[in-house]
Formats: structure tokens, C-alpha cells, sequence
């Protein structure tokens, strides 16, 4: 009867040596499909940020090129309304400093 406890125990022992083993390869395998999944999470994100900056840039220079094509038409009537003013202005000193 003895010998019966003791196989058992050795069996219980035994049985909970494997169900050890076993659960820290399941865990192992969880850690290792986790980490996988955040890898793939994280590229996934640096690609949409990527896609994100770079379609802010495009509209940041379309924007800056509209700008600049706002201010450079306004210079060129400024530039115009100068030159336009200019005759009048050497009239004007020509009248001073002949007189």
C-alpha cells in the first residue's frame, strides 16, 4: 500500500512537472505571438505616420506655392503701378529742378 502512495505521489509529481513545463511553453509561445503582433502593429503605425507626413508636406508646399504665387502677383502690381508713376515722378523733377 505504500508503494501504491508513492507511485501515486510520483505519478502527481510528475504530472505537475509536465503541466509546468507545458504552461510555460504556452506562455513562452503567448509571448512570442504577442510580441510579433506588436512588431507588426508598430510598423503598421510608422507606415500610416509616414503616409500622414507626407501628405502634409505636399499639402504644406502646395499651400506655400499658392502663397507665393498670391505675393509675387501682388508685387508685380505694386511693380506696375510703380513704373506706371514713374514718368509723373521724373516730370515732377524735372519742373524742380529746372525751375
Amino acid at each position: 500500500m505504500i508503494e501504491e502512495i508513492k507511485a501515486a505521489e510520483k505519478a502527481a509529481d510528475e504530472s505537475q512537472q509536465l503541466a509546468t513545463v507545458e504552461a510555460r511553453n504556452l506562455l513562452r509561445d503567448a509571448e512570442d505571438k504577442a510580441h510579433q503582433e506588436a512588431q507588426a502593429l508598430i510598423v503598421e503605425a510608422r507606415n500610416k505616420a509616414k503616409a500622414v507626413v507626407a501628405q502634409a508636406e505636399a499639402e504644406a508646399k502646395t499651400k506655400a506655392q499658392e502663397l507665393l504665387n498670391k505675393r509675387s502677383a501682388a508685387d508685380e502690381e505694386l511693380t506696375k503701378a510703380a513704373r506706371e508713376k514713374i514718368p509723373q515722378a521724373a516730370k515732377y523733377i524735372v519742373e524742380k529742378v529746372v525751375v
